[in-house]
């Protein structure tokens, strides 16, 4: 599964806006800080203020890809890849489970 906590900008970003909410910084100096236009930092800024430091995660993280494998797909190739062609590389392995119907890319096994 992805990443759940926050990149080190996403917590830039935290830190700053902390500082515009305690009337510290005005939202034109978070913009220069963060190096963002002033447009962007009021949208930042405004997603601060509804959902605090959560609102300024990315909105995939932690979410499983669209172009990923399934959970039941994985298993059944990695189970039939210990069973048989363990002793393979990942080429040879990704070629003899596409003759069996379980075609994966050689790249996404050796992972």
């Amino acid at each position: 599964m992805g990443r759940t906590g926050l990149s080190s900008k996403e917590l830039n970003r935290v830190e700053v806006m902390g500082r515009v909410k305690a009337g510290s910084l005005k939202v034109v100096e978070a913009a220069e800080l963060m190096g963002l236009s002033y447009r962007q930092a009021k949208r930042v800024w405004a997603r601060y203020r509804g959902g605090g430091a959560r609102a300024l995660q990315h909105g995939g993280c932690g979410r499983e890809s669209n172009r990923g494998y399934g959970k039941k797909f994985r298993e059944c190739v990695l189970r039939r890849y210990g069973e048989r062609y363990g002793d393979f590389g990942p080429t040879p392995a990704a070629e003899h489970l596409a003759k069996e119907g379980l075609a994966i890319s050689a790249e996404t096994l050796r992972r």
